[in-house]
Formats: structure tokens, sequence, C-alpha cells
């Protein structure tokens, strides 16, 4: 197995107690036991135990990354953008369920290990970027743009913390549709067709 892949191994094994156990076992021991390795390899790989925690954790980004690039190559209408690439942002199946509880021990585990940074300010900028993009698209209505951006931003987060804590409404289209609803409130209505 090359090394790549190896640290990918290791990393999914970290999200998997990080799961089932929490992110306090998270430990070189108890990791390198579920992917199947000895400490010395993991250590081989990762020599501490936060550069393992920050590689998972960067492995959830590039996750929904992969996943957001992918929406490029797809032909949809700026306002179908919108929704598929804020409903990737959320829980709606049981790997962006694991991705979301796994980022969410991260955030609990920075604020109270000194050193161990969450960076926010992209999931924000790539939330509130949005609106945005709606505007340059000519779809925003006159409203206060920042406030809007701030509105947009509680509402996924809202959204991705319901759905965290209550898996069993998991349902990729109410949550499609759910976005569309709120976006009605800011996306100007298209021209009525002459008859």
């Amino acid at each position: 197995m090359d090394h790549a892949k190896r640290k990918k191994l290791l990393a999914e094994a970290t999200w998997k107690i990080i799961s089932e156990q929490g992110i306090q076992h998270a430990t070189s021991r108890t990791i390198a036991k579920e992917a199947g390795l000895s400490q010395g390899a993991l250590r081989h790989y990762f020599p501490t135990q936060e550069s393992l925690l920050i590689f998972a954790m960067e492995l959830v980004k590039e996750k929904v990354v992969i996943r957001l690039t992918n929406l490029e190559e797809k032909e949809l209408t700026p306002a179908e953008r919108i929704v598929e690439y804020l409903v990737e942002l959320i829980p709606t199946d049981q790997q962006t369920l694991l991705e979301m509880e796994v980022w969410f021990a991260f955030v609990t585990f920075g604020k109270t290990h000194q050193g161990f940074d969450i960076n926010y300010e992209e999931l924000q900028t790539a939330i509130k970027d949005c609106i945005v993009y709606l505007k340059k698209e000519g779809l925003l209505r006159e409203v206060d743009e920042e406030l809007e951006k701030e509105k947009l931003y509680a509402f996924m987060n809202g959204m991705a913390l319901n759905l965290y804590l209550e898996p069993q409404k998991m349902d990729r289209e109410r949550s499609k549709e759910m976005i569309k609803d709120y976006l009605k409130s800011i996306i100007k209505k298209p021209p009525a067709k002459a008859e």
C-alpha cells in the first residue's frame, strides 16, 4: 500500500474511533489497532497524535471540496447550483453524517486544546460566497448583503446541527426543499411570461 493510501486509512480509522468512542479515545494505540497496524508504523506516518488529528481533520475538508468540485461538471442553473452546493455542506447520508460528527469533535477539541486551531473561516466564506454568487448572477433581491450572508450561515449551521442531532431526519431531497424554500426569500422571482 502506498504512503498516501496508508495515511488515508489511518485518518479513516481515526474517524471511526472518534465516532464510536469520542476524540479522547483517538490515541495512537487505538487508532493503530483499528487500522491493523503497529504503533511504530503509525508513528512513521504521524510522529505525533496532533499531526494525525490534523490530517484526519483536513481529510474531512478534502472530501467536501471533492464533492463541491464535482458539481462544477454538472449542467445546472445558478439557482440549482447554489442548492446543490449548500446541500453538500450538511449531512444527508451515513458518510456525510460521519464527516459532520468528526468535524464537530474537532471543533470541540480545538476549543479546549491550545495550538489545535480549527479554521472556521473557510466554511463561513464558502457559505457566505453563495450570496456573492447570487448577486453576480443577477438573482439576488435588493437586500442587505452582509445580513443575508450571516442569515444564510446561521440557517446552514442550524440545519447541519439538527441533522447531526436527529440523523433519522436525514433526507437529501427534503433538505434540498428546505434550502430552496429559504432561498426563495432572497432570490428574484423570474418575470411573468407574456400571454
